[in-house]
């Protein structure tokens, strides 16, 4: 929020190979930079060569916009972004329109509108949805930017899309692909020349992968994110920090993000490739796929009345809602994975540092910013409260060979909730030997590990003894199958497997272990 502070960013950034700046504004100055005046605006670019770093603006009103356009007066030709926006932001948009189609005269490189799909992915939208809501929003600019006196080929040159990216590779090139394909049929469809059908596409890696725990997977997410983006034939691309799940960005966690793209642009060259992914059947037909579903909700969208009455009336947030609930059992059930959360967590590791902390994303229009990691990273922040850390004994039977699949997959199914574990890699000589072992341990829980064949004949016995040398609460790490009655009589109070809905049954052994909500 501090413009000197801004500055002061900016300036590392662009001499370790930032090639541009997007000011994030907020008028309250909670979020981001609140530009009252030309001053803070001055102060926030001090030293800065506006001719070779072009200026952006996130989330500008109209008064922001002003700024910035009396700031590039006399400055040669500036590839500035304005980026108001009528959909979500506070611009009505014929006053858009209006300022557009003059800022086109004084300022033929900039752009003046934006067409934002970054809320409904950040609230858990379909690729086809993101789309859908990029077409309409950018249809929506058009009409306005055409009804106040600009000709098709200059109000699609005064329009940018902006599109979140998540990090599945050939999905999310795919995705931008699929976009351009629609967006250069819409321009067809209203009379463009060829040469003026492109659309003008600002990716930014996405904020509902990330993770707050083992920060470091966010590394790869953003580096995989931002070469979908490049591949996928976005014009900018913003890689955001590995750490923005956590709070604000350090120095160090800054330059990870620049040179993120550097590798990429400099090392990689993916930037002398016209369409790399281009041929390549895969991503050509789910491309082809995304493009008619896309086109089919940009559709139902303009039956509606076009995007702002589709807001208004509560269809995009309704379908979004469908979509982010059928990811969200996905993950739960951990159908679908995310490293370091669900899968493969590393209790006990170092995290990295902040800056400070980073105010909650805001609502947009009833869609609310999620991320995919946060209900396992609720019950992980419950057990890591309390010290020592809640930790389950692993009754193993038989050999190794036998349990230690089974005993890794239960032991990495309670990390994700921050639950240790004892012994998980331990083979006991005789069940007298594990159970003065379940003593020592002190745990109020045991999970019981091993193949079928030592479930069918010492399960029940384990569970008996267990319960009877003071256990709570006992696990068995398998499917119960005809014997759940029996094996429930004799003690076994839960049973966890792969297709079990992982979050469900982690709540139920929070409770066990006195970690309610």
């Amino acid at each position: 929020p501090d413009p000197a502070q801004t500055n002061r960013e900016i300036l590392p950034d662009l001499a370790g190979g930032a090639a541009g700046i997007e000011l994030v504004l907020d008028p309250r100055g909670v979020r981001g930079l609140a530009l009252g005046n030309g001053a803070d605006l001055d102060a926030a670019l001090a030293d800065v060569i506006l001719e070779a770093a072009p200026v952006s603006l996130d989330g500008p009103n109209m008064a922001a916009a002003l700024l910035l356009e009396a700031k590039l007066k006399g400055v040669a030709a500036p590839g500035a972004a304005f980026n108001l926006d009528p959909i979500w932001g506070e611009t009505p948009i014929a006053e858009a329109a209006a300022f557009a189609k003059r800022l086109r005269a004084r300022l033929p490189n900039a752009t003046a509108l934006r067409a934002d799909a970054r809320p409904v992915h950040e609230a858990g939208a379909t690729e086809a949805q993101e789309i859908a809501t990029a077409l309409s929003g950018g249809v929506a600019c058009l009409r306005a930017l055409t009804e106040a006196g600009c000709t098709i080929a200059d109000a699609n040159a005064a329009l940018s899309f902006a599109v979140a990216i998540g990090p599945d590779v050939l999905i999310e090139a795919a995705k931008l692909r699929a976009l351009r394909l629609c967006w250069a049929r819409v321009m067809q469809a209203s009379g463009a020349d060829p040469d003026a059908r492109e659309a003008h596409i600002h990716a930014f890696t996405g904020q509902r992968m990330l993770t707050r725990y083992d920060a470091n997977t966010n590394i790869l997410r953003i580096t995989t994110a931002a070469f979908a983006a490049a591949i996928g034939g976005a014009k900018a691309i913003t890689t955001g920090a590995f750490t923005d799940a956590r709070g604000l960005p350090t120095s160090f966690a800054r330059r990870v993000a620049r040179n993120t793209q550097n590798v990429l642009m400099e090392e990689c060259r993916l930037g002398h490739v016209a369409d790399p992914a281009g041929g390549a059947w895969f991503v050509e037909k789910i491309t082809r796929q995304l493009a008619d579903k896309a086109w089919s909700i940009m559709q139902a969208i303009e039956a509606k009345g076009g995007i702002d009455a589709a807001l208004e009336h509560g269809y995009l947030q309704t379908i979004v809602g469908q979509a982010r609930a059928a990811r969200q059992k996905l993950i739960a059930t951990r159908r679908e994975t995310i490293t370091g959360v669900t899968d493969f967590p590393l209790l006990d590791a170092p995290e990295p540092d902040v800056a400070g902390p980073r105010p909650p994303a805001a609502e947009a229009r009833g869609l609310v910013p999620i991320r995919w990691a946060q209900p396992f990273e609720a019950l992980r922040d419950r057990a890591e409260a309390i010290s020592p850390r809640p930790s389950v004994f692993f009754a193993n039977l038989a050999s190794l060979a036998e349990f230690g699949t089974r005993a890794q997959w239960a032991r990495n199914l309670l990390a994700a909730a921050g639950i240790g574990a004892i012994g998980p890699e331990h083979a006991y000589a005789s069940m007298d030997a594990l159970i003065d072992a379940f003593k020592l341990a002190r745990s109020r829980v045991a999970v019981i590990a091993g193949a079928d064949a030592a479930y069918a004949e010492h399960a029940e016995n384990a569970a008996q003894r267990l319960k009877a040398a003071g256990a709570d609460w006992v696990l068995i790490a398998g499917k119960p199958g005809d014997s759940e009655a029996r094996l429930r009589a004799a003690g076994v109070d839960q049973f966890v497997f792969a297709s079990v809905d992982a979050l469900k049954e982690l709540e139920t052994l929070h409770a066990a272990l006195g970690m309610g909500a």
